[in-house]
């Protein structure tokens, strides 16, 4: 993955902080072909994912590495289900 987890404690607030980093850019044409390319295994790689993928994509890798990172615990507000990415297909 292409991201950092920061986790700290902010003492003031008695909470738990977590901050992620990531280095999004334009999924331009360029971008595509690479893509293309890398997943084709034309240029090596034995046709895995390669890490420039569709937004798309993306959405659904980066939520399944979250949701395995953290677990829901619940609590007193009502919390609306997270967006499904094909959903406004």
């Amino acid at each position: 993955m292409d991201y950092s987890l920061l986790v700290g404690v902010d003492k003031e607030r008695n909470a738990l902080v977590v901050a992620i980093i990531d280095f999004i850019r334009q999924y331009t044409w360029d971008k595509q072909l690479e893509t293309w390319v890398k997943s084709s295994g034309i240029l090596g790689g034995n046709g895995k994912e390669p890490t420039i993928i569709s937004p798309k994509q993306y959405c659904r890798r980066f939520r399944a590495a979250i949701s395995s990172y953290f677990t829901l615990v619940p609590g007193d507000a009502d919390v609306d289900p997270p967006l499904d990415p094909e959903a406004s297909v």
